[in-house]
């Protein structure tokens, strides 16, 4: 006669431990897989974020472009002023241009240094002016989001053509000289509008396109 087989008592109890194990261990695996998840690592202090937060990262990036100045080099100042009406005579005086006995409102700021220097674009943009002018040297023309173009005057050479996609802080060109502001010599003469206007850039700079 056969005997039968007898199993242990703890044999079914291990089986289904394994069994769960191996279940908890599956779902746990595809979780990793199919959803993302942030945890903080306590030892290392190192963050991990989810797909949806670094999207919202990349699309939080892409609005908050902020306007840069138009030159890197640090020994540039400022020659002449943007002529404000509401600003002291004294500010006003040194917002005047004097050409061929005609004294003249500046539209723009005028950027000196004893140095050349070169001139980069303070957004990104796509370049709608690019040319040599008898009065002004060459000129580069960026237009911006938001309704803003700004007027690059007075370079010695441009590194750029109309219909070019530029971005903040590529070189556009070198400053220069023009024969409007003269007296300057080497600098940079920009000029910014605003919805068709302009405006001073100085009061621009280091801020939120989307808050221009």
């Amino acid at each position: 006669m056969k005997k039968k087989l007898r199993l242990r008592p703890y044999v079914f109890p291990a089986v289904y431990m394994i069994m769960v194990l191996v279940l908890l261990g599956t779902v746990y695996y595809n979780g990793l897989i199919s959803n993302s998840y942030e945890e903080k690592n306590s030892n290392t202090g190192l963050k991990y974020v989810t797909n949806i937060d670094l999207l919202d990262s990349i699309e939080v990036a892409k609005t908050e472009e902020v306007m840069v100045r138009p030159y890197n080099a640090t020994d540039v100042k400022i020659g002449k002023s943007y002529y404000d009406y509401q600003a002291n005579s004294e500010n006003q005086e040194n917002s005047i241009i004097y050409y061929e006995g005609t004294y003249i409102q500046n539209t723009g700021v005028d950027y000196t240094s004893e140095n050349s220097f070169d001139v980069v674009s303070c957004l990104d943009g796509i370049v709608i002016r690019a040319e040599k002018t008898d009065l002004m040297g060459y000129v580069v023309e960026v237009k911006y989001n938001n309704d803003i173009i700004m007027s690059y005057q007075s370079l010695s050479e441009i590194t750029v053509k109309i219909d070019d996609t530029v971005t903040k802080g590529q070189k556009l060109g070198t400053s220069g000289k023009s024969t409007i502001g003269s007296e300057l010599g080497n600098h940079l003469h920009l000029e910014m509008y605003h919805d068709g206007t302009t405006v001073n850039p100085e009061s621009y700079y280091n801020k939120n396109i989307k808050d221009i």
